[in-house]
């Protein structure tokens, strides 16, 4: 039997393994996997927002599609029905919905960013999907009259990517200060890297063509 481990939800991105990775040509969803399910949709359905819930299949056992978390969705019988009659939403569309459901904590606002923010969206949208992973940024700068710690948070600021830190998209980490004494010059060098979240969620921008210009 499968088991929620709580302990290791301490991002929305963090599930358990086990049941991220359960995957079977049966009709058959284990209570794990379903409980995730409807908590990640909050009990409600994904689409409406109805306090009914089922368990759709965006890609149909029928046409090779799988019991699996990436393929299933939480909707309201009315919604479900819909789907199957008049396929709307498409399949596309319940993917876009469940991709954006999976991220969608704390979200940052698109017109907060800053171009800096803005430009590494970019950046990361056009590598391939091994090569977002290992994407990460370097930024140095030198500062005058601040010691080593507020020329770092000073830094933090001015290179404009506090939003993207703030919604836990972006890390961005001290590799070096380098001073000559408290009211001289620091050089730093700070290392950004999208964390897993925020992969996911510049996916998702790509994906309903809502990259920042």
């Amino acid at each position: 039997m499968l088991k929620l481990n709580r302990n290791l939800l301490d991002h929305p991105e963090h599930f358990d393994d086990e049941i991220r990775e359960y995957r079977d040509s049966s009709r058959y969803i284990p209570t794990a996997l379903e409980r995730l399910l409807y908590e990640l949709a909050g009990h409600r359905c994904t689409i409406c927002s109805a306090p009914w819930m089922e368990i759709h299949h965006i890609e149909e056992l029928s046409d090779g599609g799988k019991t699996e978390f990436n393929n299933l969705i939480v909707l309201c019988p009315n919604c479900h029905t819909r789907v199957h009659r008049e396929k709307t939403p498409t399949k596309n569309e319940l993917k876009n919905y469940k991709q954006k459901q999976e991220i969608a904590y704390e979200l940052p606002i698109l017109s907060r960013l800053t171009t800096p923010e803005k430009e590494l969206i970019v950046e990361l949208a056009r590598l391939s999907s091994n090569n977002q992973v290992a994407f990460s940024k370097r930024f140095a700068e030198s500062i005058k009259a601040l010691s080593g710690d507020l020329a770092v948070t000073k830094y933090r600021q001015e290179i404009g990517l506090v939003h993207l830190q703030e919604s836990s998209m972006l890390t961005v980490e001290l590799e070096h200060c380098v001073g000559l004494g408290e009211r001289e010059l620091h050089s730093v060098v700070l290392n950004a890297r999208f964390t897993g979240k925020g992969i996911k969620w510049v996916r998702y921008l790509l994906a309903t063509e809502r990259l920042p210009s």
